[in-house]
């Protein structure tokens, strides 16, 4: 690769010892080669040729380079005033290409596009982007992605193409409708008076610049009414399948909306949902349900987590050995296709029960009446929005603690990364709720994170969270304590967001990012007595809340409305998201349902608890191990908050 370049004064004559200090100096000249091949085959990249003989690389996480070689007897000044307008780049110049003294002969040079200046910049960009063209309007980019999901930021593509990364926000003001991380193929009109000198003087070819659509969809728009599925007789046998003419007291099969279906549009009588194969197909008794299982579904995932909503390992299992009984199941790993599997009323979710049931039309209502509160703040780039991030558990509450690797350590690295990114890319104002003493502010770029015991409450004075229950208490104390002080700043309450960042251990069979958003049947009138909780200055100035129902109502709306966003935004990225029900209005555990605390008694009316991963799943284990998917975790929630509050 690069090896075959190396100046062969550096290296010994054949046959001979290298003499005293030759190998050193080898080994000097060698070493940034070698860190830079072992680099290369690290991180993926996109490598491509530009005209005139120079080379472009895009490696993931850094801005496009242009490969160059060196004139004769050319140092880094004489570079920088060549390629990047001045001399007085020389010294990020020589930065960017390890702090060598001097450019290696015959090595090519590396020339960051945030240093190159003239002809060379449109070259190497439309090699790089070769989708992209100069418009009349300005310069058109299509985001590329290439690495499944990690779409340019905004700060980049205004740094790439603006020349300065500040004016991202101008950038974004000129493409209403996109999201603060634009998915791949999506086409970026950066405005011509925004543009580079080089870009700008080009000559426009091809027609105006066309925005590209923006589909919308609402996870709260309620679906139409399921018809009356086939009969089934007293012992679960079906009488009829999906064929039964609706003459007959048997009506075609239900077709319960996926996930994955098209997206809905803006109004309910315009809702249609396309057949898929994914669709469950129920048939019905008199008080059970019957689901056929299909190739690759268990009873643990397919039927149990997607029909009751259970989770936990503990319910996932016992419901599945109950069901196993029902269904005269001798062996749950080995089901034959098609098998008749059946599933009592009391046990499944209200979605898919019979049209008739109270419990169905309860919640159908409920559906309804949301979908009808919707947010009436827009607030581009997040401008004007405070956002309290609070990672959970911490100090001597670990969270959840799988193959060794602690909740509490790594949902704060996420934190940090989502705190990070906003105050990076957005206009937002960003509060945390808790600070690792021992890694600070900073998330380290590191894969694997030690565990410590070190976080600390920012309540004043600091708590230590030495215990759950009180650290629980006090993130709700802490956030209410931030929203009054907000308010009497005439900060909207609506202008206020609590993020909760959670890992989850469920049983191993789910996968994927999920959001729980407040109840409004499962919020008392009033919360506890802060002043009783622990002696800080927040608990003894702050009233206990209350929670008239309006307010319920339109708290579980507007929280819904931001999970909704964030499981869009995770989707996109290429994060795994939980494939039933990923928005949640309550805790499903040992039969009972609940809303955490920090949820429960927050005043704050956009509240969501994250669930990042399942600890418990393998898979989401050992990604969460992985400096490069917890930034991914937090791009993707950035995003989300973005989104929620774009016009």
């Amino acid at each position: 690769m690069l090896l075959h370049r190396l100046p062969l004064r550096a290296l010994p004559a054949p046959g001979k010892a290298p003499a005293r200090g030759a190998f050193h100096c080898s080994a000097r000249l060698l070493a940034p080669v070698l860190m830079a091949l072992s680099l290369a085959a690290a991180q993926p990249a996109v490598r491509v040729s530009v005209p005139g003989g120079d080379r472009a690389e895009w490696l993931r996480g850094e801005p496009p380079v242009l490969l160059t070689l060196a004139r004769h007897g050319e140092g880094w000044i004489g570079i920088a005033a060549r390629l990047c307008g001045t001399p007085r780049a020389a010294a990020e110049l020589q930065a960017a290409n390890d702090g060598q003294a001097w450019p290696l002969r015959d090595v090519r040079v590396r020339i960051p596009i945030t240093l190159l200046r003239g002809e060379r910049v449109p070259a190497m960009l439309t090699a790089v982007f070769p989708g992209d063209r100069r418009a009349p309007e300005g310069w058109v980019h299509v985001v590329s992605a290439p690495w499944k999901g990690d779409a340019e930021s905004w700060w980049e593509m205004a740094e790439w193409f603006c020349g300065d990364g500040a004016a991202y926000p101008e950038v974004r003001e000129a493409n209403p409708g996109l999201g603060l991380f634009p998915v791949r193929g999506t086409q970026v009109l950066i405005p011509i008076r925004l543009l580079r000198p080089e870009l700008r003087a080009l000559q426009p070819r091809g027609g105006p610049f066309a925005p590209t659509p923006v589909p919308t969809r609402s996870l709260l728009t309620p679906p139409p009414a399921t018809p009356t599925l086939a009969a089934v007789d007293t012992r679960g046998e079906p009488t009829a399948l999906r064929s039964t003419p609706r003459a007959t007291s048997a009506a075609p099969a239900s077709r319960v909306p996926s996930r994955a279906s098209s997206p809905a549009p803006a109004s309910m009588a315009e809702y249609q949902v396309a057949p898929t194969d994914r669709e469950p197909v129920l048939e019905y008794g008199k008080d059970q349900v019957v689901y056929r299982l299909r190739p690759g579904e268990a009873l643990y995932s397919a039927v149990v987590v997607r029909f009751t909503g259970q989770l936990l390992a503990a319910d996932v299992n016992a419901t599945a050995a109950e069901l196993a009984r029902l269904s005269e199941i001798e062996d749950v790993t080995a089901i034959p296709v098609g098998y008749p599997v059946r599933i009592p009323f009391d046990l499944l979710l209200p979605e898919y029960l019979p049209v008739g049931d109270p419990r169905r039309e309860e919640w159908e209502k409920e559906r309804e009446e949301l979908a009808a509160i919707r947010r009436a703040i827009g607030a581009a780039n997040l401008d004007g929005i405070h956002v309290i991030v609070d990672a959970g558990h911490g100090g001597n509450d670990t969270g959840a603690i799988v193959g060794g690797v602690w909740e509490s350590t790594y949902v704060y690295d996420v934190a940090s990364r989502l705190r990070r990114a906003l105050q990076r890319d957005t206009r937002a104002t960003v509060w945390m709720t808790v600070r690792d003493a021992g890694q600070g502010d900073a998330p380290p770029e590191r894969d694997t994170l030690p565990a410590g015991r070190l976080q600390q409450l920012l309540v004043t004075p600091t708590y230590d969270l030495s215990d759950a229950s009180t650290g629980v208490h006090l993130r709700w104390v802490l956030a209410n304590s931030i929203l009054e002080r907000l308010m009497v700043q005439k900060v909207n309450p609506e202008r206020v967001v609590f993020v909760s960042i959670h890992a989850d251990s469920l049983h191993p069979s789910v996968r994927g990012l999920m959001a729980y958003v407040p109840s409004r049947h499962l919020r008392a009138a009033r919360a506890p007595n802060p002043a009783g909780i622990w002696s800080c200055e927040e608990a003894r100035t702050l009233k206990a809340p209350r929670f008239p129902a309006a307010f319920n109502s339109r708290a579980e709306a507007l929280s819904t409305q931001l999970g909704e966003a964030m499981v869009r935004s995770a989707e996109r990225f290429g994060v795994a998201v939980h494939p039933y029900r990923p928005v949640r209005s309550s805790v499903l555990r040992g039969g009972s349902r609940w809303v955490p605390a920090v949820l429960r008694y927050n005043r704050v009316p956009t509240s969501v608890l994250v669930e990042i991963s399942n600890l418990a799943n393998e898979e989401d284990r050992m990604l969460l191990q992985t400096a490069r998917f917890r930034e991914k975790l937090a791009l993707a929630l950035a995003a989300g908050l973005g989104e929620a509050f774009s016009r």
